[in-house]
């Protein structure tokens, strides 16, 4: 059983007061995975020279529609304790190189520091979560994607397998589930996303569940996105999200990730007090699906465009858990 303490304002007071042991909360074998004990690609093994060649079919227009919110100090980030997530940019200097050569060329350089790879418009590496096994404090029992343990991969310098440079560019069909446009509102903090929700939004933009095939890059609209720079606080307080019924869904669909407009794929706090973020442990954990948060999809809804050619590289920096960057749709 993995106990929870209330949400008090913060998302990781949740993470941090989730407890388990092994006499209490078990889960089936995940590994070895279905690529082979040592794979650390996951899902994006789906991602054939097929798949790229399908999701070409669907640009007819050209048109760019940008899935990114800006990195600025003002976006909204999590205050967890003890580690307070911070965002900073500084140009030293005015300019930071003075003008040099008898044309007096200048150039400016920044720093950048922070928790970069993990908020803001952000991708999950599949070393970013893992499942206590085993006795608490036995690193031979934290168990990444494919059973990889923490004793064996990873380190205070980042992680040997499964860090972020290992997830390949992507090129794949991506799809937009409108869940705010079923609801007619923004969902609420908690609020979760059924099947059947899932099933009528595609229904209400003349899809099924036919639809959504291997490979696909699946994404959600909760309306969460509104709340960007306009109630930080609010925002960080929580999420709503997919119920665990719908993450077995989508699981069984075999796409290669999903992404949404808040900081979770489930609703956050959920309706089982007993269990944290458990589509995170299904997709990342367990089926090695990868997880995009913090997406804009304002430019796509306002396009009524649901299909499209989805476009991301997860910057390679080693042994990361995650990576900002910039993805986007083409039509």
């Amino acid at each position: 059983m993995i106990t929870l303490p209330r949400l008090a304002g913060t998302a990781l007071a949740l993470v941090l007061g989730a407890t388990a042991s092994a006499s209490e909360y078990t889960r089936s074998q995940w590994w070895p995975s279905r690529w082979g004990a040592e794979d650390q690609l996951g899902a994006l093994n789906l991602l054939t020279p097929a798949k790229v060649l399908e999701a070409t079919k669907l640009i007819s227009t050209g048109t760019i529609y940008d899935m990114t919110f800006v990195y600025e100090e003002s976006m909204p980030l999590f205050s967890l304790t003890p580690m307070h997530r911070k965002y900073t940019l500084i140009v030293p200097g005015g300019p930071t190189a003075p003008p040099t050569g008898d044309n007096k060329l200048f150039w400016n350089e920044d720093y950048i520091s922070g928790h970069i790879t993990q908020d803001g418009t952000q991708f999950d590496a599949l070393a970013h979560m893992g499942t206590q096994t085993g006795k608490a404090g036995d690193t031979n029992e934290l168990r990444y994607y494919n059973g990889f343990t923490h004793a064996q991969i990873a380190d205070g310098r980042g992680f040997s397998k499964l860090g972020v440079e290992q997830a390949t560019p992507i090129f794949t069909r991506g799809i937009l589930v409108d869940i705010a446009a079923l609801k007619g509102r923004m969902l609420e903090r908690s609020e979760e996303i059924s099947v059947d929700d899932i099933k009528a939004a595609l229904k209400k933009q003349g899809m099924s569940e036919r639809d959504i095939t291997p490979g696909d890059a699946l994404f959600y609209h909760t309306g969460w996105s509104g709340l960007w720079k306009t109630d930080p606080a609010k925002f960080n307080s929580g999420t709503p999200g997919l119920s665990p019924a719908a993450g077995d869904w989508v699981v069984s669909k075999q796409v290669l990730m999903v992404g949404t407009d808040n900081w979770g794929v489930e609703a956050i706090p959920g309706q089982d007090p007993k269990l944290f973020a458990p589509n995170h442990q299904k997709f990342l954990v367990e089926n090695g699906i990868y997880i995009m948060e913090n997406l804009d999809f304002s430019r796509l809804i306002k396009a009524n465009v649901h299909e499209f050619a989805f476009v991301f590289g997860p910057v390679p920096f080693k042994g990361a858990t995650g990576s900002p960057g910039r993805p986007f749709a083409i039509r």
